[in-house]
């Protein structure tokens, strides 16, 4: 890259022509040519939003079940295991549907 002339802070010949040389070239692009360029620019992401979304998901359902098993294990007085067996949410299900 070329260097400013002697500190002065004013760009030199060779980068002002490059300059208008990138203007006058995204003047003769049409519309589309830019909108391509665009969003090839904005479309690289290190981590998609779709995986985010998916992180968070997942993220979210792990919580809940750590929150049920320290619930039950604490307040319910069972084992925290039993969480995941389906007999402990249908007895609690079947306690819901009653009360």
């Amino acid at each position: 890259m070329v260097q400013n002339q002697a500190g002065t802070g004013q760009p030199t010949r060779e980068r002002l022509k490059r300059h208008q040389n990138e203007s006058n070239q995204e003047q003769q692009e049409n519309p589309e040519q830019k909108q391509r360029k665009r969003l090839r620019e904005y479309s690289s992401r290190r981590v998609p939003i779709l995986v985010r979304l998916l992180i968070v998901l997942v993220l979210v359902v792990i919580a809940l079940v750590v929150g049920a098993m320290v619930g039950y294990a604490t307040f319910g007085g069972g084992e925290a295991m039993d969480v995941l067996k389906i007999e402990t949410w249908t007895r609690i299900t079947d306690f819901w549907m009653k009360a």
